[in-house]
């Protein structure tokens, strides 16, 4: 598996990935993403908007590996916040699009965000991380965001 993944990644299929034990990864320009993530969007063949909303997605995903756990509030506002980035998403990749194409876009918009969620807990560390997350919020509920849900 090791050995598939470094294939993948010196074909350019997917981006050098940090692998170090760090939870909170390299970020060079400390824009809350994670340089080889930024990378990963910035590569994207998507329109401008809908790199705008993978960032505010990758952004939340990072927050997920710094948050203070036993901070209720805290994790219920990044709840919210992921909620938002993915009706972002939703939002960004459905504009102008045909209704006929819509399932198939929207699709699309799900899987760019699962990557970013998938390259962010890369590590067993990072991804001991999000679970611990997920636990922590074991028994809490969110709602679809409506009104403004894109950050820029």
């Amino acid at each position: 598996m090791k050995e598939q993944l470094a294939a993948l990644e010196k074909a350019g299929e997917l981006p050098m990935l940090d692998r170090s034990t760090d939870i909170v990864g390299p970020d060079a320009d400390r824009n809350g993403i994670r340089d080889y993530i930024d990378a990963y969007i910035a590569a994207l063949p998507v329109s401008e908007p809908v790199k705008k909303a993978a960032r505010q997605r990758a952004r939340v995903q990072q927050k997920i590996q710094t948050t203070n756990l036993n901070d209720r509030s805290e994790l219920l506002s990044l709840a919210d916040a992921s909620m938002a980035s993915t009706a972002c998403m939703s939002s960004s990749i459905l504009e102008g699009v045909p209704a006929e194409l819509q399932s198939k876009i929207l699709r699309e918009g799900h899987a760019i965000t699962f990557k970013i969620q998938a390259i962010t807990a890369n590590t067993p560390e990072r991804a001991d991380r999000y679970l611990a997350y997920t636990r922590a919020l074991d028994g809490t509920t969110t709602t679809y965001p409506t009104g403004r849900v894109c950050e820029d």
